[in-house]
């Protein structure tokens, strides 16, 4: 997946032009977004799996995250978590579950606010938020709000 320069504006934006930050964030997305195309099925089979696993060591590994690890790690178990319930009923005969996941697969979008925090405090990341949410719902549903 390649990310777009107005993607990288954002990103520069949410850390603050902290190098360190953004070196960071691009990697958790591209993290994120091959752990999606495994769950989903739509990956290149064990050479994605095992790519995904490398990735996993840079980006716990990575100078932000062992700076900010103590603040990092509980965003990362909880994104993970809520990726799980989401996975979990989007198929759900329940409507309200799976609109429920439907609004919970965003979640991921706690870490651009954990580190927007940590680069610029809570100000910032009220700078940021609302648009956030809103780009992650019209990147994903149509103009009718239909999930795509």
């Amino acid at each position: 997946m390649t990310i777009g320069e107005q993607d990288v504006a954002a990103v520069r934006y949410a850390c603050r032009s902290n190098e360190q930050a953004m070196q960071w964030m691009l990697m958790w997305n591209g993290y994120v977004h091959l752990v999606d195309d495994i769950v989903d099925g739509d990956d290149d089979g064990p050479e994605t799996v095992l790519r995904t696993f490398a990735l996993a060591v840079e980006l716990y590994t990575h100078p932000f995250f062992v700076q900010n690890a103590a603040r990092l790690k509980q965003i990362v178990l909880n994104c993970t978590n809520a990726f799980a319930d989401s996975v979990v009923w989007e198929n759900s005969r329940e409507e309200w579950q799976r609109n429920f996941s439907d609004h919970y697969r965003h979640f991921g979008a706690e870490m651009v606010v954990a580190v927007a925090t940590i680069c610029g405090g809570y100000d910032h990341a009220r700078s940021l938020s609302l648009e956030l949410r809103t780009v992650c719902w019209k990147a994903h549903h149509t103009k009718e709000g239909k999930a795509v």
